[in-house]
């Protein structure tokens, strides 16, 4: 049997408190992921830089894990080093595309372009008759973090060969296999303290937005109404069983099981008692959504959307694809990217419900390097 000779790194997302690793391989099947590993810790508010000291240590101990093999990594900008933005330009007669853009970023930038790095996930052209005006979207960040970053990871021992954005690393596990957009279509990413809201077409990215937004939030607020303090994980637990589904269940009949010994009544009370120690937290969700879309049809007037895609620790939350099509009319759907690429193993996760956070990392494992 012959396989490519092309080599997959590991796709390591570092997020504020949670680290996702991944790696592929080629066998008979096709590509398969051949590992998964997650480690969790505390802080990162302040930013993944600040807490280096935590982080190093744990990516060290992750490479090491048998399910992955080596130390060659494809890594994500953390979103908190980096600015996005749309713009519109047009290229002189002796101007390059590149220059142009640099131009027309100078007035969006909080820093200045030459300690920038810039990026252009997409460019289109606009119709007109010179054929010389473009519109774009941009991610810049201060070189020196980038810098910082490279160096925490060299101290981990490992050697970065590629380094994304995290809306290139989405949107390629989400059109993984042979996926095309037809429609525009909605992204979201939700993490421990901080989610990206994406709005894509055939030919652009929309809209990129991160927001300070995350299931952090709600299980923090679980735990302080339900006296769980010292019990973080029962509040994700009660979130992944009940979150939001309390609006469905007054029209159910709770415990449809045969033989169930569980009072509907008192399941009710904790369906509701969820739902409203959560619900104004969600509302804050559906506001942003509101935003996005709002600024996405005043750029696509008369859009039809896909629908929406909610990756991440977003599909721990019980019905919020439900929740979010009732407020918004889209249809929704909670996403676990496991679904998309085989396990070479069943024992590469215990249980495959929680693949939804590995979203980002299974992006960027997909991104292909040649030269190894």
């Amino acid at each position: 049997m012959f396989y490519s000779n092309t080599k997959y790194p590991i796709g390591i997302d570092i997020g504020n408190r949670n680290i996702y690793a991944a790696q592929l391989k080629e066998n008979k099947q096709g590509l398969v992921v051949s590992g998964l590993v997650h480690r969790e810790y505390q802080g990162g508010s302040d930013g993944v830089l600040n807490a280096a000291k935590t982080i190093v240590p744990l990516l060290k101990d992750a490479v090491r894990d048998k399910r992955l093999k080596g130390k060659r990594v494809v890594v994500n900008i953390p979103d908190q080093y980096v600015l996005s933005f749309p713009i519109s330009f047009q290229v002189g007669k002796e101007e390059t595309v590149e220059g142009a853009i640099l131009k027309q970023s100078r007035q969006y930038l909080t820093f200045p372009p030459e300690k920038a790095v810039i990026d252009y996930p997409s460019l289109t052209s606009l119709s007109g008759d010179e054929g010389n005006r473009f519109k774009a979207s941009i991610v810049a960040a201060r070189r020196e973090l980038i810098g910082d970053y490279l160096s925490m990871l060299k101290q981990a021992g490992l050697t970065v060969e590629v380094v994304d954005f995290s809306i290139s690393s989405l949107l390629r596990v989400h059109n993984h296999p042979h996926k095309t957009i037809k429609n525009p279509l909605i992204l979201c990413n939700v993490g421990a303290t901080q989610s990206m809201l994406s709005i894509l077409t055939t030919e652009s990215i929309l809209v990129q937005r991160h927001i300070p937004w995350g299931v952090q939030t709600l299980v923090s607020n679980l735990q302080a109404n339900l006296e769980l303090s010292d019990d973080k994980e029962r509040a994700k637990v009660l979130l992944k069983k009940y979150g939001l589904f309390y609006e469905d269940c007054l029209e159910c009949k709770i415990d449809t099981t045969p033989g169930a010994n569980i009072d509907s009544d008192e399941s009710r009370d904790m369906y509701r008692a969820i739902y409203q120690i959560i619900n104004p937290l969600i509302q804050e969700l559906v506001h942003e959504f509101h935003k996005v879309i709002g600024y996405a049809r005043s750029q696509e007037q008369d859009a039809i959307f896909e629908g929406i895609y909610i990756y991440g620790q977003g599909t721990f939350i019980k019905h919020l694809d439900r929740y979010l099509e009732k407020r918004l009319n889209i249809q929704t759907r909670l996403m676990n990217p496991l679904t998309k690429v085989a396990l070479a193993d069943d024992s590469i996760i215990s249980d495959l419900s929680e693949g939804g956070p590995f979203g980002l990392a299974l992006g960027l494992a997909l991104r292909q390097v040649t030269w190894l």
